[in-house]
């Protein structure tokens, strides 16, 4: 009889430390998933919070173009590097950005001057959050594809450079005398000419591969991409900017790399 109520009254106690432990167990969870909610609110509010100015390092996810998009199209842009504020990362590596067209005129021959406007108003981070951004854009620059493309065509034409020379010109005969050593002398000049010539293409050629589209966060403006300049919106009620061109339409290409920034 005392083993059987020894055994209870240890059943009873295990029973009591195991609703314990569960308990415990069930507030420690409770408590991380707190935790990393509160971390979340942080994040999404210190995102929203962005000092005006602040930059943000971004690619077209789509093209635009002014022939083939409207006023209120999205548009959708990702971040390329983690953006932090205050030694915090508030806008991961690899977030939406996610804005829309504010104007869009195609090139005719009433309309001279493309324009496309675009702004950016929130963005969604990895996990999830959506945050309320506006972003206008302080520089625009070719995509890396389009820029590697450039380098592979600028490095061919500088390799063709080296070669325009020319073969040595033929040794002169004794009966051609004096004149034909000059002819002899001119040609090799028009020789070393021609290898000077080629040895400069093929520098021009190698430096004009060193120019990649890759902008950074001082960038302003227009890089690498001819015939467009970069304007903010005229528009009181619109925070983005213009993309304009002169005689063709504008047309960026998914991937194009994006300075944006925070505006007021």
């Amino acid at each position: 009889m005392k083993r059987i109520l020894v055994c209870l009254l240890a059943g009873v106690a295990l029973a009591g430390v195991c609703v314990a432990q569960s308990a415990q167990s069930e507030a420690s969870g409770s408590a991380a998933q707190a935790t990393k909610a509160s971390d979340k609110n942080v994040q999404a509010a210190t995102a929203s919070q962005l000092q005006a100015g602040s930059t943000v390092q971004a690619e077209l996810v789509k093209p635009r173009d002014t022939r083939k998009n409207r006023v209120g199209d999205e548009v959708i842009a990702k971040t390329t590097h983690d953006v932090k504020s205050e030694g915090r990362v508030v806008i991961p590596k690899g977030s939406k950005l996610v804005g829309h067209v504010t104007e869009a005129k195609a090139q005719s021959k009433q309309q001279a001057t493309s324009e496309l406007g675009i702004a950016f108003d929130h963005a969604i981070l990895k996990n999830g959050e959506e945050v309320p951004l506006s972003l206008g854009i302080q520089a625009i620059g070719r995509s890396q594809a389009a820029a590697t493309a450039v380098e592979d065509d600028t490095m061919a034409t500088g390799n063709s450079g080296t070669g325009t020379m020319r073969s040595p010109s033929p040794r002169p005969t004794a009966s051609a005398g004096a004149l034909g050593a000059v002819r002899s002398t001119a040609g090799g000049e028009v020789d070393t000419a021609g290898s000077t010539a080629g040895a400069v293409n093929s520098t021009a050629g190698a430096a004009g591969g060193t120019v990649s589209g890759s902008l950074s966060p001082t960038s302003q403006g227009v890089v690498g991409m001819r015939g467009l300049s970069l304007s903010p919106q005229t528009s009181p009620s619109a925070n983005g900017s213009v993309i304009s061109s002169q005689g063709s339409n504008v047309h960026l290409d998914s991937g194009t790399e994006m300075i944006l920034r925070v505006n007021k």
